[in-house]
């Protein structure tokens, strides 16, 4: 399923696509029923919706030509987001507003409706003149939609074009993928643990296929193969890591006396960027991101990368909950199948800040939010992610010079430092 999901993520004609072909099956229910069942449905259905052929061909000429216009303006505007989201918020942000269902649905019905009124013309023949059709009705009703729909692409395009409406859609693809996580701890699928045991006395290597960012892994299957054939898989990567065709992706575990194995590779994507799919670290640094391009003197916009930094911590509280190094993923009768290494909440910590600490130093307002941060984070977290909490605030106080702030801003910086310290102890 998620190798589905990743697919239609990244491919933006597949919905346009689906609903071309349910335009299609339409407009072939629309001719059969003006060509052959004409007479019976024109005594049930409204007298309103059938017209003249000359009448029909000209208002499906008017409503082609108009959703070919709406559908240009579309992409038009569509063009004018990707600019802005690649210069002020960050290139990694172009994917979160293509793949959007409203977006592409838009489209869809656009490109549907359009596929209907053409049809529909074409099949508007000259021994249909002495009889009522329903094609126009139909192309009507189409177009009341697609203007409902431009409507409402308008108003979505105002605000996803909000930089705390992207902020805030960059947070839940992060809390969506931890929560995943969760479910298949809770359900005893997936196990915490810092080692594996297993008794398998013969192991072999398995390189990558191609170049580019780990995007998924397909566990469900690949536990189910492994339970077949009595093998234990063990990652080396993590998701999002980039490797290449050169690459020792894991090993497989298996018994001497059972010499059949599996290709592991069709079990795993790798593609050209990473996904937030099944990486939430990866939204965590598209808000990292957003925020330093935020603070670039090119576009000085401070506030905007506190409001990034104070969201990044209802992330660090999620990911809190699920920290540590390895995962373990069992099958049906709860043997240990898959190892999965994952980052660390330490290494999510240092990845989250490690570039705000250099270029938000010299912004008092910044590196007040970061502490706050830390604080919320604290708050929401157990006492052994506090503690991890503190190796990170050590690093982050440790790089402030208070010598280039004024007295007020270190009275400020110290009443955070304080607080801290008390959830800290």
């Amino acid at each position: 399923m998620d190798k589905w999901t990743l697919k239609a993520r990244e491919s933006i004609w597949f919905v346009p696509s689906l609903y071309s072909v349910a335009s299609i099956i339409l407009t072939i229910m629309v001719i059969l029923i003006d060509t052959v069942f004409a007479d019976s449905v024109q005594n049930v259905l409204p007298k309103v919706l059938f017209t003249s052929v000359d009448l029909g061909t000209t208002i499906l000429s008017a409503i082609s030509t108009a959703i070919l216009t709406m559908t240009t303006i579309s992409f038009s505007t569509i063009m004018v987001v990707l600019t802005t989201y690649s210069s002020q918020f960050s290139p990694r942000t172009l994917q979160d507003f293509m793949t959007e269902s409203s977006t592409v649905r838009v489209l869809g019905v656009f490109v549907g409706a359009f596929i209907y009124s053409v049809l529909s013309l074409l099949f508007m023949k000259d021994w249909l003149d002495d009889q009522r059709v329903l094609a126009a009705g139909v192309g009507i009703i189409l177009a009341i939609i697609c203007v409902g729909y431009f409507v409402f692409f308008i108003h979505h395009v105002a605000r996803s074009i909000r930089v705390s409406m992207l902020i805030e859609r960059l947070m839940k693809e992060g809390m969506e993928t931890a929560e995943k996580k969760k479910m298949l701890i809770e359900s005893g699928k997936l196990v915490l643990s810092e080692k594996q045991n297993f008794d398998y006395t013969e192991k072999l290597e398995w390189m990558a296929e191609n170049t580019g960012y780990i995007q998924l892994l397909d566990t469900v299957g690949l536990a189910e193969k492994a339970k077949e054939h009595d093998l234990f898989i063990h990652y080396h990567k993590r998701i999002g890591d980039f490797v290449t065709d050169k690459s020792v992706i894991g090993e497989v575990y298996f018994l001497k006396e059972k010499k059949e194995t599996i290709n592991i590779n069709p079990y795993m994507e790798i593609g050209p960027e990473r996904t937030p799919l099944q990486d939430g670290e990866f939204a965590l640094q598209k808000l990292t991101e957003v925020a330093l391009r935020a603070i670039s003197p090119g576009i000085n916009d401070p506030n905007t990368a506190n409001n990034c930094i104070r969201y990044m911590s209802r992330l660090l509280i999620e990911f809190g909950e699920i920290d540590s190094d390895t995962l373990l993923f069992l099958d049906e009768d709860r043997m240990q199948r898959i190892f999965l290494p994952q980052r660390t909440f330490e290494e999510i910590l240092y990845t989250a800040f490690y570039q705000l600490r250099i270029y938000g130093q010299a912004d008092i307002s910044v590196i007040l939010t970061i502490l706050e941060c830390l604080i919320l984070t604290a708050e929401g977290s157990s006492k052994q992610i506090r503690r991890k909490i503190n190796s990170m605030y050590s690093f982050l106080v440790n790089s402030i010079k208070e010598e280039q702030f004024e007295p007020l801003d270190i009275v400020k910086i110290e009443e955070k430092k304080a607080c801290l310290n008390e959830l800290l102890r």
